[in-house]
């Protein structure tokens, strides 16, 4: 059973990948894109990204995972909302 972190991750991960699929209509894998943390002042956890170069050879694909991964740190994009924005997406993403 996956504890209450690896659960997040996955969530998160699912959704960027399924983000990235509407969007791009690529396959990308996020693994070692990016790493959970903790914000040092306010100790809530965060996404740090850690784009390889399979990112950062791609400047719309890279803005546009920074712009999900902000609004996500910024709590514009909460747990539940990706949850029910997962719900509502095509199978196919």
């Amino acid at each position: 059973m996956m504890n209450a972190h690896a659960k997040i991750k996955e969530l998160i991960r699912k959704y960027l990948t399924r983000c990235i699929k509407l969007q791009f209509n690529m396959d990308v894998d996020l693994n070692n894109e990016y790493t959970l943390t903790e914000n040092i002042v306010s100790k809530k956890t965060i996404i740090a990204r850690t784009f390889s170069d399979n990112i950062l050879s791609k400047p719309s694909l890279k803005l546009f995972l920074t712009s999900l991964i902000t609004e996500i740190n910024n709590e514009r994009c909460s747990l539940e909302f990706m949850t029910v924005k997962m719900k509502s997406m095509p199978k196919s993403a």
